[in-house]
C-alpha cells in the first residue's frame, strides 16, 4: 500500500475533531456524580497520563522507519506478531462501532427525526469508507475544513451562549470527594483511542510529532474545560438531568434569523464522526496491509464498515449490548492494552531482537 505522508498538524488536527465528537457526548451518568466541575480537573489528570501512557509508543517508533507496531509485531515476534495488528483492527472496530452507537442513541432519544436514524448512521459509515479508500492525506485535508467549521460554529453557540452564565450555577469543586474525579479519569482515557492511532499511522507523519502531541493535550483540554464552566455555568443543576447537555445547551441558544443552534451541533457532531470513522477505517487498512504484506484488496476495507456499523446497530439498538461495550471500565482497559502495553511489548521484542543480533 502506498504511504502518504502528512503533516503532524494535519494530524493532531483530526485526532482535535475526534476528540470533540467524545466530548459532546458527556453526561453525568458517565463522569459518576453532579458536579460536572470536576471533570476538568478529571481531564487534566487523564492527559498527564495519558502522557505516561504514549511513551512506550515513541519508544517502541524510535528506530522503525516507515514502520508502525503491527509492522514491527510482525517483524520481531515472529507468528505471535500476527496478533497485534488483528487485535488493532478489532480495537478500531470497537470504538467506531461505539462512537457510532452513542450518536445513533442520541438521534433516537433526543431528536426524534423524522427518519430512520439508522440510515443515518449508514450514511455517515459510506462517506467515512470513501475517506478512508482515499487515503490518509484525503482524510487530513478534510479534517482540517472540519476543524474550521467546528471553531467557527463552537465558537459561534459558546459566545452567545456565554450571556446566560451565572457563577451561582457553579457548585464547590469537589464537594462528593474524589470518587467522581477519579471516574472522571477512566472515562476520559477510556474514550480515548489516539493512542492506538499513533501507534499505527504515526510513520506516516512528519514533523515535530512530539510537539504536536503536546498541542493536542493542550487544546483538548481548553476545549473540555470551556465546555464544561459553560455546561455548569449556564445550565446549573438542569445540566445533570440531561443525556447530552451539550446539545441542550445548543438548543437553548438563539438567533434572531437563524433561531435554535442545535442544527449547528448536530452538525458538528456528524462532520466530527466521519474523520474519526474515517482514521479509524483506515488504520485497519494499515494493519490489514501488515498482517498481509501486500495492498489491502478493497473487500476487506467494505468488510470492516460493515462491521463497524453492524456493531453500532446492535449496541444503539440493544441495552445488554449498550452494557457490554459503553463500559467505562472495559474501555479503558482496552485503551491502556492498545496504547501502552502492546507498543510495551513490541519495543521490549525489538531491543531483545537487537540484542541477539549484536551478539
Amino acid at each position: 500500500m502506498e504511504r502518504t505522508k502528512i503533516s503532524s498538524a494535519q494530524f493532531f488536527i483530526a485526532m482535535f475533531v475526534s476528540r470533540v465528537v467524545v466530548t459532546i457526548a458527556l453526561n453525568a451518568h458517565y463522569t459518576g456524580g453532579e458536579n460536572m466541575l470536576d471533570t476538568i480537573f478529571s481531564y487534566l489528570i487523564a492527559m498527564a497520563i495519558g502522557a505516561v501512557l504514549a511513551v512506550p509508543i515513541w519508544m517502541a517508533l524510535g528506530r522503525s522507519g516507515e514502520r508502525g507496531v503491527p509492522e514491527l509485531a510482525m517483524e520481531n515476534m515472529g507468528w505471535a506478531g500476527r496478533l497485534v495488528p488483528i487485535c488493532y483492527g478489532l480495537y478500531f472496530v470497537l470504538v467506531g462501532g461505539t462512537s457510532l452507537a452513542l450518536f445513533q442513541i442520541f438521534l433516537m432519544d433526543t431528536v426524534n427525526p423524522g427518519f430512520s436514524a439508522g440510515m443515518v448512521i449508514t450514511a455517515l459509515v459510506g462517506v467515512a469508507l470513501y475517506g478512508a479508500m482515499r487515503g490518509i492525506e484525503t482524510v487530513a485535508r478534510c479534517a482540517t475544513c472540519v476543524f474550521v467549521v467546528l471553531l467557527l460554529g463552537c465558537g459561534l453557540v459558546f459566545s452567545i451562549v456565554a450571556r446566560r452564565f451565572s457563577l451561582d450555577n457553579l457548585e464547590p469543586l469537589f464537594c462528593g470527594g474524589l470518587s467522581q474525579t477519579g471516574q472522571g479519569v477512566v472515562l476520559f482515557l477510556a474514550r480515548t483511542s489516539i493512542f492506538a492511532d499513533m501507534a499505527v499511522l504515526l510513520p506516516q507523519v512528519k514533523g515535530r510529532k512530539k510537539l504536536g502531541f503536546f498541542g493536542w493535550m493542550a487544546g483538548t483540554s481548553l476545549f473540555v474545560g470551556v465546555t464544561v464552566l459553560l455546561i455548569v455555568g449556564c445550565l446549573g443543576r438542569y445540566a445533570y438531568t440531561q443525556n447530552f447537555p451539550v446539545y441542550v445547551l445548543a438548543s437553548i441558544t438563539e438567533v434572531r434569523s437563524l433561531q435554535r443552534l442545535d442544527a449547528v451541533f448536530t452538525g458538528v457532531w456528524m462532520m466530527g464522526l466521519v474523520i474519526k470513522l474515517a482514521c479509524d477505517l483506515y488504520a485497519c487498512r494499515v494493519c490489514f496491509s501488515a498482517l498481509t504484506k501486500r495492498k489491502e484488496p478493497k473487500w476487506a476495507l467494505w468488510a470492516t464498515g460493515v462491521a463497524v456499523l453492524v456493531l453500532a446497530l446492535a449496541i444503539a439498538g440493544q441495552s445488554r449490548m449498550q452494557r457490554w461495550f459503553l463500559d467505562t471500565k472495559f474501555l479503558f482497559w482496552c485503551t491502556v492494552i492498545s496504547g501502552g502495553a502492546i507498543p510495551l511489548i513490541i519495543w521490549a521484542a525489538g531491543a531483545l531482537g537487537r540484542k541477539r543480533r549484536g551478539k
